[in-house]
């Protein structure tokens, strides 16, 4: 139990992989870096994309990463749910195909998302041509993507039948568990307990060594920066060539 002056939070497990996987993604920066984003399914699905991805994908622009979004939840079985979902996805991630969608999704969200042309922007990418800047984009996305990727899990537990498999995977796996927290009779009232994020740029045990906690509220808010508006408006990126 958590204890906020009067308020009491108290466990409470989550209700669906989509809850575990909707916080996640609104708060990528917890997770898998400062300059990270993540490109969901239902955004792939908008983009043309395929149905493999059950729940998404991160980028990190600074360390060069990126990430299979995989989270499970205790209550499902590791070799007839969560094993053939994973072994799926990697198969499917390593297809040129998939990649190509995943540039030109993020290329589509330039014209949208002021957070992911912050990222580029903080990185020393944003330039006045359009032209150059979504060359600059395709050049170090096409580097990131030629990387196998990590497999990022956040979870509850993690299972000795989890661990053991996951020690079986050519690629990293990274658990990171997320407690849920909603307060006494107040069912709205919900805080998530995660790791501080520490995992070095060679992406080494962080998510599991890492002791420190931090807690975010359910309604975390996103910084809106005035600069990126004006920004937006000065970036026609519908005359971006593809």
């Amino acid at each position: 139990m958590l204890l906020s002056g009067r308020n009491k939070f108290v466990s409470s497990p989550f209700t669906s992989e989509d809850e575990l996987k909707n916080m996640v993604i609104k708060n990528p920066n917890y997770f898998f870096g400062q300059s990270a984003f993540c490109l969901s399914k239902e955004l792939i699905s908008e983009s043309g994309g395929f149905g493999e991805f059950s729940d998404g994908f991160a980028i990190n622009i600074s360390n060069r990463q990126w990430f299979v979004l995989c989270t499970t939840l205790p209550k499902h079985n590791v070799w007839s749910h969560i094993a053939p979902q994973v072994v799926k996805q990697l198969i499917a991630s390593e297809q040129l195909t998939t990649k190509q969608l995943l540039i030109e999704t993020i290329i589509l969200q330039l014209k949208k998302n002021k957070e992911i042309i912050k990222i580029f922007s903080d990185e020393g990418y944003l330039m006045n041509d359009e032209s150059v800047f979504t060359s600059k984009v395709r050049s170090v996305l096409v580097e990131i993507f030629e990387h196998a990727p990590l497999v990022a899990m956040p979870t509850e537990t993690i299972s000795k039948d989890l661990s053991d498999w996951a020690s079986t995977l050519k690629v990293n796996v990274k658990f990171c568990i997320v407690n849920k927290y909603v307060e006494d009779g107040n069912s709205e009232n919900i805080i998530y307990e995660i790791p501080v994020y520490s995992v070095p740029a060679e992406c080494g045990d962080g998510y599991l060594n890492n002791t420190r906690r931090d807690t975010i509220g359910k309604d975390y808010p996103k910084s809106q920066n005035s600069v990126l508006d004006r920004l937006t408006d000065k970036i026609d990126v519908s005359e971006i060539p593809y």
